[in-house]
């Protein structure tokens, strides 16, 4: 079966360093881990919350579905993130885009596992079918 591609685009934390060269240095001496948890600590709570609130479904969906889903994180402030914004017509933070075609936005983990439910048995081979032929 393949995996059903789930997108999401989201408002996503970034943090900014140095060059690679510059940041092997840095992460030697420990600085770089400091100069980063200072720039995600200046994001407010909210943001945060809603960042480790998409993580956590993530990682649940992950566990679920394993090897059914293939997911890619979209920033929506990034050129892919404003595409998909336009192309969807996209105004709410996450959206969850499945197979390039349906969109749900919003925090219904039900109603987002119902939609990837029903993409996952409409891939599935009918029993009146048979299967394809493999190459083995």
């Amino acid at each position: 079966m393949k995996p059903i591609r789930l997108e999401i685009v989201t408002k996503m934390l970034t943090c900014f360093g140095q060059c690679r060269r510059c940041e092997i240095l840095f992460d030697q001496v420990e600085l770089g881990k400091k100069s980063h948890q200072k720039q995600m600590e200046e994001y407010p709570s909210d943001l945060k919350e809603e960042d480790a609130k998409l993580w956590e479904w993530v990682r649940e969906l992950t566990r679920l579905y394993k090897h059914r889903l293939l997911i890619r994180l979209i920033d929506v402030q990034s050129p892919l993130g404003i595409y998909k914004s336009l192309r969807h017509r996209i105004r709410t933070y996450p959206t969850f885009i499945v197979e390039g075609k349906e969109t749900y936005a919003g925090w219904d983990k039900g109603r987002l596992e119902s939609l990837l439910d029903r993409y996952i048995k409409s891939s599935l081979p009918s029993k009146g079918r048979s299967p394809e032929p493999s190459l083995s």
